[in-house]
Parts: C-alpha cells; structure tokens; sequence
C-alpha cells in the first residue's frame, strides 16, 4: 500500500479521508494511479529542469556548478611555484588566472548544452519511455527516486544524446581552448619545481562535460520532482496533486537517513566509534563503518545504477543494518571499508568501491556514494582521481581530505546525515487515524 502521510501539523479530515481511499484501494489501482503520477510528474520535471538548464545563471549556483578539475592542484601550485626566486610571481599568475577563466567558460558552454533542443527532446523521450513497473515502490520512495530511476533506466540513450551535443559545442567553444591554456600555464610552471615532483595535468575534456552536465541536468529534473511531491502547487498534474496534494507525502522506506557532506559546526555531523586502518599495517582488518549511537553505513539502493555508461554508482545512508543473503537486492547491506593506498573502499560482495563524494562537488548536503567503474580497475583507482577521508581521533569526525586533486582548500565538510521527518510523519498520522 501507498504509506501516505502529512506533511507536518495535525491534518484536516479531508486529509484523511483522501489517505484512507488510497489504503482501500486495490494493488492494481494503486498501480495505475502510481504509473500516471510518476509520468506526469517526470514530464514536468523534465520541461521545467531543461528551462533552467538553459540559463546561465542556473550554472552558477553552488550544487550545479562544473567544477574546475583539478582546482586543488591548481591552488597548490601556485602557492608552491610563487616560492620559486625571480620568477615564482610571474609564472603563478596565469596559473591563478587559468582556473577564474575555465569556471566562467564552464558556465556558458553548460547553458550552450541546456538550450540545445536536442538535449530537451532527448530527455521527453526518455520520460516517455520509462517503464512504470516499479512505480508503486518509487512513490513510495524518497522525493527523488522518481528522476533516480529515470536516469538509472535511461542512461545509454540520454549519455549519446548529451555526448553528441558536448562534442558540437566543444568544437568552437572557447572553454576547449580557455583549458588547454590553463592546463599548458600549469605543466609549464610545475616543470619549474625544484625536484620535477608535480606531474602534468591530463583530463579527457569532453568525457569530463559530458558527466558533469548530465549530473547537473538530472539534479534540475530533481529539484521539480522534490517540489511537486512535497508541496504540490497550482502547475502540479491532477494525478500528482491526487497522490501528493494537500501537505501529502510519502513515506521514506529504506528506514535509513542518506549520508551526505555537512559543515564541521552542524548538529548533524556524524561521529564514529573508529575507522579503517591501511591493510598494509600489521593486524589491520576491514571494517564496518560504525557511528557512536551504534548506527552502521549502509547501502540503500538495491542495486548499483550505471551512469554515462561507465560508472557503477550506490548510494549510501545511515541505519540498522540487516543480513542480505545475497546481491540481488542490496539494501539495508552494511560493507566492510579498508583503506588501499588513498582509498577508502568498500568491500560489497566480492567487489571494490571508493567512496566518493558524488560527483566531485563539495557542498553542504552533497551525497557521498560508493563508485566504481564498470569495466576497468584502473579507472576506479585511477591515482589522480582519489580521495582521502580522514578521521579525528579527537572529535570521531570523518572528512575528505581538502587539498590533494580536486578540491580546493578554502571547502571544509565532514560526514553528516540529511535529516528527514517523512517518518515521524507518518507515526503521527497513524496515531491520528486511530
């Protein structure tokens, strides 16, 4: 059945009354009703998402921002080369230069990629074609796990659609020559390091747009989707206001609280009990990652979802873990973690995963999943793409290390929970509907 809830504050009769005609109806008309809120609900996403997708300004905020790869080396060399006598000064200013200019290029070649109609069209037809077989379980779900599964199903087709756009705009796009400018600023001052100690930068540059646009445009489809499940306004479909409307929500199932960045001052940081050692030490084991109220890591999906056609991608929360006989449905599963060099992986059912902060974008409330590539070992344990976490011996808080590859040294989180209250919700409205 639908565990239909309120939205917060004690619910009118209306309210409950709608609540109990979904309970009596049938498994099959549930279904239906799940299928053509789910539909109406993504096609709407989708429109709205792809308008957003066309404005600049869409790029700039901090959770759809491109990140400048390898924007924490950049920051490091400067610092590093500005040492160097005579001519440190001279040789650091294009480097700092290099990554303002690549950050602005970023924006207007994303913008360039949301406005092409191909793109929207793209996503229309994957809207359409979804299938809708799990589309109880998904209103069940998250606000958000209808745009999950939409990308999850999707991923081949909308990966050549966007790819096939990439390739068009990079062709005569500044951002092509603005990075190779800032890359060949930073190989010609790291050469100049005593010790030849930094190596040159090297990034596959449309592969790089390619994922990182997808990630942004499915974080826009998700943000309508977010909308019109928790507060469904005057553009909502009847079928979503049928299913979401009036304060209605539903009902977080996977008993678990999504693992996410947070600053080091929220109440919500998570402290645990100890962390991993290297495997390398002596009497170092692997080990389940434990917080300080006894609440384990664990997985929430049921299975890894492959996105742009290489990655195998799980999400991750915090919750009592359960013992899953198998792989075929992940859930609730609590791996074990060692550390392999720079590394923090997880062992899950015979196969290595790097946790990893989702998407390289830091930012309060940014997921943090367990990644890997679907073919090839090399790339998920590519060195210049690792991240270290780090744990405080003195305030049991784990962070990514801060200055290494990616990230710049002015971010500072550490791993917190996405408070919700979907499921206190729904204890209050069973104990009113008593």
């Amino acid at each position: 059945s639908f565990g239909m809830e309120s939205g917060g504050g004690s619910m009118s009769p209306e309210e409950i009354a709608r609540i109990n005609a979904m309970l009596a109806m049938s498994p099959e008309e549930q279904a239906k009703k799940a299928a053509a809120a789910m539909k109406d609900c993504l096609e709407l996403a989708a429109t709205t998402g792809l308008q957003r997708a066309a404005e600049p300004a869409t790029w700039e905020e901090e959770a759809n921002r491109i990140p400048c790869p390898f924007k924490g080396k950049f920051e490091n060399l400067q610092r590093q080369i500005e040492k160097v006598p005579m001519v440190g000064k001279t040789l650091a200013k294009p480097v700092a230069a290099g990554v303002e200019n690549v950050e602005k290029a970023f924006v207007d070649a994303a913008s360039t990629i949301g406005k092409d109609p191909a793109v929207a069209l793209a996503y229309k037809e994957a809207v359409a074609g979804v299938p809708q077989d799990e589309a109880v379980d998904l209103v069940k779900g998250a606000p958000g796990s209808f745009t999950e599964y939409l990308a999850a199903q999707t991923d081949d087709v909308l990966t050549d659609k966007v790819t096939a756009t990439v390739a068009a705009v990079l062709e005569t796009h500044s951002l092509t020559k603005v990075w190779g400018g800032a890359t060949d600023a930073y190989n010609k001052a790291a050469a100049k390091v005593p010790g030849g100690l930094i190596k040159p930068i090297e990034l596959d540059l449309p592969t790089y747009v390619v994922e990182q646009a997808m990630a942004t445009l499915k974080q826009l489809v998700a943000d309508k989707e977010v909308q019109l499940r928790e507060d469904p306004g005057d553009d909502a479909p009847e079928t979503v206001k049928e299913i979401f409307g009036g304060g209605l929500r539903t009902a977080m199932m996977q008993g678990s609280e999504p693992l996410v960045l947070v600053k080091p001052d929220d109440p919500r940081q998570i402290q645990f009990v100890d962390f991993p050692r290297s495997t390398d030490e002596v009497g170092a084991t692997p080990e389940k990652l434990v917080t300080g109220k006894g609440l384990e890591v664990v997985i929430t999906a049921k299975q890894p979802v492959v996105q742009n056609k290489a990655w195998k991608v799980l999400t991750l929360g915090f919750g009592q873990a359960a013992e899953i006989a198998d792989e075929k449905d992940l859930r609730m599963h609590a791996p074990k973690f060692h550390r392999r060099g720079r590394f923090l992986v997880a062992d899950v059912f015979g196969e290595e995963y790097p946790l990893k902060v989702d998407n390289g974008r830091y930012f309060d409330q940014n997921a943090v999943k367990l990644v890997r590539h679907a073919r090839d070992d090399s790339k998920t344990f590519y060195e210049g793409g690792a991240i270290d976490f780090n744990f405080s011996k003195e305030t049991k808080l784990v962070g990514p290390d801060r200055c290494k590859q990616w990230t710049s040294d002015t971010y500072n989180f550490v791993l917190g929970l996405k408070k919700n209250t979907l499921a206190a919700d729904l204890a209050k409205f069973q104990r009113q509907a008593l």
